[in-house]
């Protein structure tokens, strides 16, 4: 019997570490701090109860106690605080504070086992199953860990079922697993009482939790970075977004949906839409038409007094399945435009053209929104991004006088308009290298170098299918090339002279322009004077010699836009 028990311990702790591991590992750029703190907690009950049975004396008994509260007293405050964000219920942060405080209560009383009767009266070492096993006489103040247990069990159950009879927005299955979770918290509470102890229940229940908790990360976004620049996006946003299931359940939609489309209330997340609703007959040909192509498309269609252009595509959720992803927007305003025009060919014709230039200022504004989304990550570089972005446009302005290059005013154009995408790979880089204040290990500057690359690969694929491919191949450029250098010792590729694209070789000086003259964490600001004599001495090993020229003609223009530059702090005397 005591192998067993033993056996059964030690595997509830492998399997606990196992599952932080895989947390940590699956998760580790979208990692919510509560579920890690709870598969953490986890792994150090567990251990506590299989040193208790491991002990040979009332002294380690007691130390096994203690690590068992260390690992259990912060888990029921844990759990609610993840059942809280399922249900997508706000909470104060005093009283995170005062829950918190009332668990390190708990903490501190449990350390005094074996120094005073406070919470345990006394404790005795015994054996139970075949392995030791700490018998013990509670204390007065002992009666506060029961009130906890209770108090988090009733607040689980409140708001498990006021969610499910007031957010509709919150997925069923989601609700089903923590109410799941809590009932078996219950039942193995009143199994240890039984039995009178809880070594053979609790860690078993622990891992069960796990388990459970992993269902549901599968099924929540669990960065807290990504939901900010979420809610960054959707504050300048002006679409509706629904999303369907490829089977057509409903997922979700964001706030502007539901002004569109008030009966988008009456749906329920995880169901198949009401078929009895207009907007559903609307949604369900949309759908219908999106699974015939299989392709992208757009449509068009009236709901109550308003017209709307609508945008299906599809979107991967995992390897096997996807999402439907319906971005509506209003067009009421532009279709009786239309028609009121309808006789007037000259004036129709302006009218389209009008909504090609917003079709394509919305395209801009996407690029510098993204290209902002980087730079709020980035702590270090205090508006490099758009500084370098004008820099590049100031020297190509300067570039359109001088023939001799062969290049259109529509390839500057698309120069100037793709500058602020250059550091865009920046994104995919983690927040504890891209924010780290100061300068990067080696280690650290390789994985650094990656930008380069992936910002060509994001560009490609937000581009691909809304710009002209002339546009595309200059923005995929300038992101994975402009920290090339003219004599090769650049990276990502090491090109040389003419093999590196001439937008990329614009926006090298740029982009060194700026960090010259700007203040960064790890280093002081350049005077004008000094950055400018650097550039010049690097013209034929960093910078193409051939564009000296344009450099010093535009000095003074590049000058004056850093001094009456907002956020620039200038170190001049």
């Amino acid at each position: 019997m005591e192998n067993m028990v033993i056996s059964y311990l030690v595997l509830m702790c492998v399997v606990s570490f196992l599952n932080l591991f895989a947390l940590v590992l699956l998760y580790r750029k979208q990692l919510n701090f509560y579920f890690a703190s709870i598969f953490a907690s986890v792994l150090v009950a567990n251990v506590g109860y299989l040193t208790g049975a491991l002990a040979e004396s009332e002294e380690t008994v007691i130390i096994a106690t203690k690590a068992c509260y260390l690992g259990s007293v912060f888990l029921p405050m844990f759990e609610y605080f993840v059942i809280l964000r399922i249900c997508k219920f706000n909470f104060p942060d005093w009283a995170k504070l005062l829950l918190g405080a009332l668990s390190v209560t708990v903490l501190l009383l449990s350390c005094t086992i074996g120094h005073s009767d406070i919470y345990y009266k006394s404790v005795t070492y015994t054996h139970m199953y075949g392995v030791a096993y700490c018998a013990c006489e509670y204390g007065p103040l002992h009666f506060l860990w029961n009130v906890v247990l209770v108090g988090y069990t009733l607040a689980n159950i409140v708001t498990i079922a006021y969610a499910a009879r007031t957010r509709i927005n919150v997925s069923y299955k989601n609700l089903i697993a923590v109410a799941l979770m809590t009932l078996i918290s219950i039942i193995s509470f009143l199994i240890s009482r039984e039995i009178g102890s809880d070594t053979m229940v609790v860690p078993l229940v622990y891992v069960i939790d796990e388990f459970i908790l992993f269902f549901v990360c599968l099924r929540v976004r669990m960065g807290d970075i990504s939901d900010a620049m979420l809610e960054s996006l959707e504050a300048e946003n002006q679409n509706a977004f629904v999303a369907f299931s490829d089977k057509g359940i409903y997922l979700g939609c964001n706030d502007i949906a539901y002004k569109f489309f008030p009966e988008l209330g009456e749906f329920r997340v995880d169901r198949a839409m009401p078929k009895d609703l207009e907007i559903s007959k609307h949604f369900g040909s949309l759908m219908e038409s999106f699974v015939r192509k299989d392709s992208p498309s757009d449509s068009y269609f009236a709901y109550g007094r308003r017209n709307y252009r609508v945008c299906v595509r599809k979107v991967a959720r995992n390897k096997i399945s996807h999402i439907v992803l319906f971005r509506i927007e209003d067009e009421t305003r532009l279709q009786r435009y239309i028609k009121k025009l309808d006789t007037h060919n000259t004036k129709l014709k302006d009218v389209i053209k009008d909504n090609d230039r917003h079709i394509h200022a919305i395209q801009e504004q996407m690029i510098v929104g993204m290209a902002k989304m980087v730079e709020s990550r980035d702590s270090n570089t205090g508006g490099h991004i758009m500084r370098s972005s004008a820099v590049a446009g100031i020297l190509a302005e300067e570039l359109r006088k001088d023939s001799s290059f062969g290049r259109t005013k529509e390839y500057y154009d698309a120069l100037i308009a793709a500058a602020p995408m250059h550091d865009l790979g920046k994104i995919a880089i983690d927040d504890k290298i891209l924010r780290k204040p100061g300068s990067f290990t080696p280690e650290e500057f390789e994985v650094m170098k990656t930008h380069a690359e992936k910002g060509a690969a994001i560009v490609e694929n937000l581009l691909s299918e809304i710009e002209e491919p002339f546009f595309v191949e200059i923005a995929k450029n300038i992101a994975c090339f402009h920290h090339e250098r003219f004599d090769g010792s650049g990276y990502p590729y090491g090109l040389f002279g003419a093999n590196i694209p001439f937008e990329a070789r614009v926006m090298a000086i740029a982009d060194v322009y700026d960090a010259l003259v700007s203040k960064r964490c790890y280093k002081e600001q350049m005077s004008f004077e000094e950055a400018y004599n650097l550039i010049m001495d690097s013209m034929g090993t960093h910078f193409d010699p051939r564009l000296k020229a344009s450099f010093v003609a535009c000095r003074e223009k590049l000058e004056n836009y850093y001094r009456n530059s907002p956020g620039w702090e200038s170190n001049e005397k």
